[in-house]
């Protein structure tokens, strides 16, 4: 990738990070979260923010609520929030467990919506903080549906830690896990990122076929494990449910644009 080209992508990377983010982001956030420098952060904060893209407060920087609410920035996650919520709602109704909509945010995993379980005892999750992309059920079936050569140079990226003693750290193992995400069309953990927690996920695709975002369904092990297949059934018919809304609405927008 060349000088040019890894600087828009930089650029997009920062853009999208804000538009999922509820909260108002530092330097020192933004370079955590995208694993890049602070002080290429901070130059692209500054650009950004001298040109009106970003907002700052402070030492913090946030979207303006004229390019958060308009949908331009971050289009595509916008419009998929927009579609993604309704289902989230029946997901958490249909198998009273937490459900989340997540994406890949440079190499980790951030959830940007959720519908949270009725439960008393039930799985939550902040959406402001981000997540190992190896060790949870949406960034195993986002990973296994990226192009290979993404996929490896995001898993070669990553601090690969026992989190739980559960938690799968070897190369080949998460190899496996992603052929056989693919082969049946969801992926699951079970105690690997946090002790007492399980769940499954599976693909949101966009109109070319990529992988744009994971539905998934989080759960205590205890009722996960009663009520896997059913949670799985779930989470593949409302993922496909959301792809195909989305392939509608890009649609839409496609002719609504060329009128």
């Amino acid at each position: 990738m060349n000088t040019q080209v890894k600087s828009a992508s930089r650029v997009l990377d920062v853009l999208e990070l804000f538009a999922a983010s509820s909260e108002a982001l530092g330097v020192t956030d933004v370079a955590r979260k995208l694993h890049i420098p602070k002080s290429s952060a901070q130059g692209l904060l500054t650009t950004l923010a001298g040109r009106g893209y970003l907002a700052r407060e402070a030492t913090a920087y946030f979207l303006p609520p004229e390019l958060r609410d308009g949908g331009w920035v971050g289009g595509v996650r916008a419009r998929l929030l927009a579609l993604a919520e309704p289902l989230l709602q029946r997901i958490a109704h249909e198998s009273g467990e937490s459900a989340f909509l997540g994406v890949l945010v440079g190499n980790d995993i951030q959830y940007i919506a959720k519908a949270v379980s009725r439960h008393e005892v039930r799985f939550d999750a902040s959406l402001s903080q981000v997540r190992p992309v190896y060790c949870t059920s949406t960034g195993l079936v986002i990973l296994a549906h990226l192009d290979s050569s993404a996929a490896s140079k995001i898993l070669r990226r990553a601090k690969i830690t026992k989190i739980t003693p559960n938690t799968i750290t070897d190369r080949v193992s998460i190899e496996r896990m992603l052929d056989r995400a693919r082969q049946i069309g969801f992926a699951e953990v079970k105690d690997v990122n946090l002790l007492g927690v399980s769940g499954v996920a599976a693909p949101v695709f966009g109109p070319r076929g990529e992988v744009l975002a994971a539905l998934s369904i989080g759960a205590p092990t205890s009722r996960y494990t009663k009520a896997r297949k059913k949670l799985a059934g779930i989470v593949v018919a409302k993922a496909a449910a959301l792809s195909r809304l989305f392939l509608v609405n890009t649609k839409e927008a496609t002719k609504s644009k060329a009128a």
